[in-house]
């Protein structure tokens, strides 16, 4: 196993642990609590057998595992940069919401 398994073996093991203890203090909903236990199962499972990646890219027209690693990672983090874009701008609504409330009330109280 060379150096760089160990490191990502490790990481994924600490993320993983932190997704059981966000599931057991509940600041995770359950598809959330989901998705990040099997993305961490899988960086392990694949870090543990490469070939296997490997093998899997091929299917896919793929020359390389780590490029076919590397294709989804972006799509998955395009994905999660979309999602947290809308939920800072629904935030982002709600304040507005929130702040002409208060001022409008303060207006009527003065």
């Amino acid at each position: 196993m060379e150096i760089i398994q160990i490191m990502i073996l490790i990481f994924a093991l600490f993320a993983f642990s932190r997704v059981y203890t966000n599931i057991k203090l509940k600041n995770l909903e359950r598809l959330e609590a989901i998705f990040w236990g099997i993305f961490w199962i899988l960086v392990i499972i694949t870090t543990l057998m490469p070939e296997m990646v490997s093998n899997i890219a091929n299917k896919f027209g793929v020359g390389r595992g780590v490029d076919l690693i590397i294709y989804f990672s972006i799509i998955i983090l395009s994905y999660l940069i979309f999602r947290l874009y809308a939920q800072i701008t629904k935030l982002e609504r709600n304040i507005t919401k929130i702040i002409r409330t208060i001022a409008i009330k303060n207006e009527k109280g003065s």
